[in-house]
C-alpha cells in the first residue's frame, strides 16, 4: 500500500529531509502523522456523512472497488456492505455517534465480483467535524474462535453451543491480556410469543433488530448468542449497561408495532472475577449460561431473573472449587465389584467405581461433565487404578479391572494421546484395564467416537458399551460402534421378571447384542431369578450384590479372586 500523503518532492528528490521537514507547516506535518499512524492500523480510512454517503477514501482497494479507492467518494458505504450485515452497520453507527468511538467489530463486505470477505471496522466521530463519521477497515480472516467452534451463518447470532465455546475462549483472553468485558444475560419474557402472532414482515424487524443491535454492542461484532427462544446471552466491553440494552429492545419492539406479554430483564456479571482461575471460571460461567438457557418456567421469571443467576454462578463457583480440590487432592476413593461367569462363579474381571464423601457418584460425573472437568478426573482414575495393579503386581491372578470413561472425555481432541501418555509408563500392566463407555451425556457424533474407541482397541485395550437400552443413543451406538462387550441396563434385567414387555425389550437387545459379536453382561443382578433369568437368556455374565458388594480391599480379590460365593465373599482354597 503507497502513502502519497507522507512524500513530497525534496524526499523524492534526494533533499535532506531535515530542510524539508522545516519547510512544511506544523499543521500539515500533523495532518500527515495522523494519517500515518491511522494507515499503520488499517488498509483503507473512509469518511461518511451520518446517512452512510462516503466523503473521502483512501488506502488499499479492499476488493471494494476496481479502480482506486477515492471512486468510492459519492457512493453509500452500505452498498459495499453484505445485505445482511447492514443494519448491524447502521447499529454500529449509532453506537459511533452515542460513544464518540468504537473499538473494531467484525463485519462483512461485498467485493466489486460480489464475493464476501470479513473485515474489522473502527471508528470515531470528532466534536471539530459534525456530521461526519470517520472509519478504519482491516482486512481480516475467520478468528480462531470462530473456526473452532464452527461460527454461525454472517447476520446471525451463534446458539447456545457456539455461545458457550466463545464464552471460554473470551474469558481465558480477558484474564491473559487484562481486558474489561462484562457478560450479560438478556430475558425478553414472552418475545417468542410475540413474534409468532405478529405479521410475517413485522416479526423479522423485531428478529432482524435485535440480532443486528446484540451484535452491535458485543465485543468484536461476533459475541452475541441466542440461547432460546427469548433467551440471549452477550460478550461486551465492560461500559455497557443492562439498563441501556433493555431500553434499547423495547425501543426495537415498538417501532415495529409488538406488545410483550412479558418484561425485560438483563444480569450483568464481570468477567474479570478472580475467585477461580481462568479456566474453571469459565466452566461457572459456561455452566450458568447453559443452565440460564434450558430453565423452564418461573426457575428464572423477570423477578428472580437476577437473584437466580447469581445464586445459580455461586453455587457453580462454590462446586467447581470443591470439584478442582477433590481433583488436585485425589480425595476420592476407588471399590472395585466383580463381574462374574453366571455358570462358573469366575470373577471374569473387575469393575472400577468410584466414592465422594458428601456426594453421589452420579451427581459428581454428571456436573463433572457439565462443567468439563470430567476429562481430567477419567484421567486421575487411570493412573489411580494403574498404581494399584502395580502395587499387586506380583500376584498369580491379578484380575482385569474395567475403567470408566465419559463419552465426553473420548471425544475431546487431545484425549487419546493425553490417556496413552498416562498408560505408557506401567507397560504390560495397562493391557488388564478395560474401557467402560459411559454415556450420562448425548453423543451427536457417533462416528468419531467410534474411531477413538477403535485406535484405543488397535492399542490393545478392549471396549465395553455400558447401560445399552438405557441411553437415548444406546441403540445408535450398538450400530455405530465396535466393542467387545456391552452391559445391559439392570432395570431390564430386574423388569424382565415380571413384565412381559421388558422382557420383549430384554430380548431384543440380546438378539441384537449377539449378532454383532458382543459379549453381554448383565447388571444389577441382586436376586437368584435375576441369574437364572439372565442363564435362560444365554447371557454368560453378571454384575450385581448377589455376588459380591464393592469393596475397596483391591488385595481381597487380587489374592485369591477365582471363585466368588454368598453376597461377596472368597472361597479360600484347601
Amino acid at each position: 500500500m503507497t502513502m502519497p500523503l507522507l512524500q513530497d518532492s525534496a524526499t523524492r528528490t534526494g533533499a535532506a529531509p531535515a530542510a524539508a521537514e522545516q519547510r512544511r507547516p506544523q499543521s500539515s506535518r500533523d495532518r500527515d502523522r495522523f494519517v500515518g499512524f491511522a494507515f499503520a492500523a488499517a488498509d483503507l480510512l473512509i469518511e461518511t456523512d451520518g446517512l452512510g454517503r462516503i466523503l473521502f477514501s483512501a488506502g488499499a482497494r479492499c476488493r471494494l472497488t476496481k479502480g482506486d479507492v477515492g471512486g468510492l467518494v459519492g457512493t453509500n458505504l452500505m452498498d459495499v456492505v453484505a445485505p445482511a450485515d447492514r443494519k448491524y452497520v447502521h447499529v454500529l453507527f449509532d453506537r459511533i455517534r452515542e460513544k464518540a468511538r468504537i473499538k473494531p467489530a467484525r463485519v462483512l463486505f461485498q467485493a466489486f465480483d460480489g464475493q464476501k470477505f470479513p473485515a474489522l471496522l473502527g471508528g470515531c466521530r470528532l466534536d471539530s467535524c459534525p456530521g461526519s463519521l470517520f472509519l478504519t477497515v482491516l482486512l481480516t480472516g475467520p478468528t480462531r474462535a470462530a473456526i473452532a467452534m464452527g461460527a454461525a451463518p454472517q447476520g446471525e447470532l451463534l446458539d447456545q453451543h457456539g455461545f458457550s465455546n466463545l464464552l471460554e475462549e473470551r474469558i481465558l483472553a480477558a484474564r491473559e491480556r487484562g481486558l474489561e468485558q462484562g457478560l450479560t444475560l438478556l430475558l425478553v419474557e414472552g418475545l417468542q410469543a410475540m413474534v409468532d402472532a405478529m405479521p410475517e414482515g413485522a416479526a423479522e424487524e423485531v428478529r432482524a433488530g435485535i440480532d443486528a443491535y446484540l451484535r452491535g454492542i458485543s465485543a468484536d461484532g461476533d459475541s452475541a448468542g441466542q440461547l432460546s427462544g427469548d433467551r440471549y446471552g452477550i460478550v461486551h466491553a465492560a461500559d455497557i449497561d443492562g439498563r441501556e440494552v433493555q431500553g434499547h429492545i423495547a425501543q426495537i419492539i415498538e417501532a415495529a408495532g409488538g406488545a410483550l406479554p412479558g418484561g425485560i430483564r438483563s444480569w450483568t456479571l464481570d468477567m474479570a472475577d478472580d475467585t477461580l482461575d481462568a479456566a474453571d471460571a469459565a466452566r461457572a460461567l459456561v455452566y450458568t449460561v447453559q443452565a440460564f438457557a434450558s430453565a423452564q418456567g418461573g426457575e428464572f421469571t423477570i423477578s428472580s431473573l437476577e437473584d437466580g443467576a447469581n445464586r445459580m454462578m455461586a453455587g457453580a463457583v462454590e462446586r467447581i472449587g470443591q470439584m478442582r480440590a477433590t481433583i488436585d487432592n485425589k480425595d476420592f476413593i476407588v471399590v472395585y465389584q466383580p463381574i462374574v461367569d453366571i455358570a462358573t462363579g469366575a470373577v471374569h474381571h473387575l469393575e472400577a467405581l468410584t466414592r465422594i464423601d458428601g456426594s453421589s457418584p452420579t451427581d459428581f460425573i454428571t456436573f463433572a461433565e457439565d462443567v468439563g472437568l470430567i476429562y481430567d478426573f477419567d484421567l486421575l482414575l487411570t493412573q489411580t487404578v494403574l498404581e494399584t495393579l502395580q502395587a499387586f503386581r506380583k500376584e498369580p491372578k491379578l484380575p482385569d479391572v474395567a475403567i470408566n470413561l465419559s463419552a465426553k472425555t473420548l471425544m475431546s481432541p487431545i484425549f487419546l494421546k493425553q490417556f496413552l501418555s498416562v498408560v505408557e509408563p506401567y507397560g504390560g500392566l495397562a493391557q488388564k484395564l478395560l474401557v467402560e463407555v459411559t454415556e450420562t451425556v448425548i453423543v451427536t457424533d457417533i462416528a468419531k467416537l467410534n474411531d477413538v474407541l477403535q485406535k484405543l482397541r488397535q492399542a490393545g485395550f478392549r471396549i465395553c458399551l455400558d447401560d445399552v437400552g438405557a441411553g437415548s443413543t444406546s441403540f445408535q451406538s450398538l450400530y455405530g460402534i465396535q466393542a467387545d462387550y456391552a452391559k445391559i441396563d439392570g432395570a431390564f434385567v430386574r423388569g424382565a421378571v415380571n413384565s412381559p414387555r421388558d422382557m420383549a425389550m430384554l430380548r431384543s437387545m440380546v438378539d441384537v447384542c449377539r449378532q454383532l459379536g458382543l459379549e453381554l453382561i448383565g447388571e444389577q443382578v441382586e436376586e437368584q431369578v435375576h441369574a437364572d433369568l439372565l442363564t435362560d437368556l444365554n447371557v454368560p455374565l453378571a454384575q450385581g450384590f448377589l455376588f459380591s458388594r464393592p469393596s475397596r480391599d483391591f488385595g481381597y480379590f487380587a489374592k485369591d479372586w477365582s471363585r466368588v460365593r454368598s453376597g461377596g465373599k472368597v472361597l479360600l482354597k484347601g
